[in-house]
């Protein structure tokens, strides 16, 4: 009898035992269901409210459960992955004991998600997100929200491997899964993607129509202005519109100081910095880049070396050679560093996957990899270099070009206003010469008059003023050869450039009195001829010119 009570006595408290391990995990499933539903919109909480379960004493379902958790607001919180055990133990649980949990099509998915966050590049990225979708397509009703994180992850990895075409039919079916679960925040990031996707391949009116669905999305969604803005701001500054991009990045430090996001200082800093380069100004440009360099907060990210070669370029730019060559030996230093440490990382996620001796040899190939990479920049640097100092010999040899054009420009301007007024004083002094050689004419005719008087009284007088006339006859009509002119000097008063030596000095003289506005009767008048003869040889001399092809416009009839 005392042994039949002791029996039911056991069986009692081993009921009772099994009824309290059902309630704490019935309990426990709650909690990690209850953050489950919010590791989406909340993960920096769900991390947090993971640390509150001690997770030695959990069971092994619900270490699995609790280790996808984990990734997943790990993932979310932008934390570094060093290493994928954790996930790779998550879905060797659920392929092995429970398959068919839709957590199995989790684990694979966000096993190909860390694995690109690591770095990874081979075939063991794309294969768990592969193998994911194909159980997704296999469930009666495929869970919209694992359609849209299997799509979503192998467009990126088509995004990132350039091949635009894939990513593109993977963002559009990860857009219509998004749609299907009405999740405005898997909209915008299928939005934001597509958008980012048509503008590395160029297609800038294609991107343009999701930017403008992006802006439909403003102040709608915490945390997603800054993207917005972001991709507005590369919008213009593709199209050419620098300070409306410039206006973009300003709108996102303001973001940063109403503390309406969690925005990286510096990165905002040095795309200001950009903004500015792209407007030529570069003081305001370098104040920018300095305050980049001085607002990093990890020390360690792999991309600061953009900083420091940021305000290398700058000083390069304003002529400070010195300083450039400072911040260029830090930006080597820091990008050396940066492939050392993620060098390091693979190592010794090499040393966990294989055998030590098959980590040597990747390691050995990496440094070698690097050895070219770093070898490489150092020549194209160079290069660069070479290249921006002969764009700036260049641009001085032509700025010095064009001002020698300008300064001769307006020394021939110069020389026109003074060919003008010289125009106007010659155009006086030949009225006064005509006036002058018509009182001559007068007098030699009264003279002539005067003479017939003495022809038969006073002969020897009359062979005098006979003389007289004759000799002033002569210096009239030898007076092109008193003052003939030069060819600079014809040239100077007709444009005419007599090389083939057509015109004798008579009809040189005949052209630049013609340059000088002179009438047919001024001309008579000083080649001491009548109008007759003046209209004769003007058209003579046309014609003369004509037929040599030569410009016309000096006779004005």
């Amino acid at each position: 009898m005392w042994r039949l009570f002791i029996f039911w006595l056991s069986l009692f408290f081993l009921v009772s035992c099994i009824s309290c391990n059902d309630k704490d995990d019935e309990r426990v499933y709650q909690r990690l269901s209850q953050w489950d539903s919010m590791v989406d919109s909340m993960p920096q909480r769900v991390t947090d409210s993971l640390l509150n379960i001690e997770y030695e004493n959990l069971s092994r379902p619900f270490k699995a459960y609790y280790g996808l958790l984990k990734v997943i607001s790990d993932d979310k919180t932008y934390v570094n992955f060093t290493s994928d055990s954790l996930i790779n133990s998550v879905s060797d649980y659920y392929r092995i004991h429970d398959p068919k949990n839709r957590n199995y099509i989790r684990a694979l998915a966000y096993q190909g998600i860390v694995r690109t966050r690591m770095g990874v590049r081979d075939s063991t990225v794309y294969d768990p997100l592969r193998e994911a979708g194909k159980l997704l397509l296999a469930m009666p009703d495929p869970d919209p929200s694992l359609g849209y994180l299997i799509n979503y992850f192998l467009g990126n990895i088509n995004y990132n491997s350039r091949n635009y075409t894939s990513a593109d039919e993977y963002f559009r079916r990860t857009l219509n899964y998004a749609r299907h679960e009405k999740d405005s925040i898997h909209l915008f990031d299928t939005y934001l993607a597509l958008y980012w996707n048509e503008m590395e391949q160029k297609k800038i009116e294609k991107g343009r129509l999701f930017l403008d669905t992006l802006a439909t999305f403003y102040n709608r969604l915490p945390g997603k202005d800054y993207f917005i803005l972001n991709a507005q701001s590369i919008y213009f500054d593709v199209t050419g519109e620098p300070e409306k991009a410039l206006e973009r990045e300003k709108t996102k430090l303001l973001l940063y100081i109403n503390q309406e996001e969690n925005i990286e200082l510096s990165r905002v800093y040095y795309n200001i910095s950009n903004r500015y380069v792209g407007l030529q100004q570069l003081d305001s440009a370098m104040l920018y880049a300095q305050m980049a360099i001085d607002c990093i907060q990890d020390q360690s990210f792999m991309q600061n070396y953009l900083y420091y070669h940021n305000v290398a370029n700058i000083a390069e730019k304003q002529g400070d050679f010195e300083l450039s060559n400072k911040y260029l030996k830090s930006a080597f230093e820091l990008h050396n560093q940066s492939i050392s440490d993620r060098l390091d990382t693979q190592i010794a996620e090499l040393e966990k996957r294989y055998d030590l001796t098959e980590a040597e040899n990747e390691v050995l190939r990496a440094r070698q990899q690097n050895l070219r990479i770093v070898i490489a920049t150092l020549i194209l640097v160079i290069v660069l270099v070479f290249i921006l100092m002969y764009a700036w010999k260049v641009r001085r040899t032509a700025k010095l070009k064009l001002l020698q054009a300008e300064y001769t420009m307006q020394q021939q301007e110069l020389q026109a206003k003074i060919l003008r007024e010289e125009a106007g004083k010659r155009k006086w002094l030949l009225q006064l010469y005509s006036h002058i050689s018509g009182r001559l004419a007068f007098l030699q005719g009264e003279f002539e008059a005067l003479t017939q008087r003495y022809i038969s009284s006073h002969p020897k007088v009359y062979r005098d003023m006979e003389q007289i006339l004759k000799n002033t006859n002569t210096d009239l009509k030898d007076i092109t050869k008193v003052i003939a002119t030069d060819d600079e000097t014809f040239f100077a008063y007709t444009q005419l450039k007599d090389e083939e030596g057509i015109f004798n000095a008579t009809e040189k003289m005949l052209l630049m009195l013609l340059a000088c506005d002179a009438d047919n009767r001024q001309l008579a008048t000083f080649m001491n001829t009548s109008l007759e003869s003046i209209r004769v040889r003007k058209s003579q001399l046309k014609r003369k010119m004509q037929e040599k092809n030569l410009d016309t416009n000096l006779f004005h009839e």
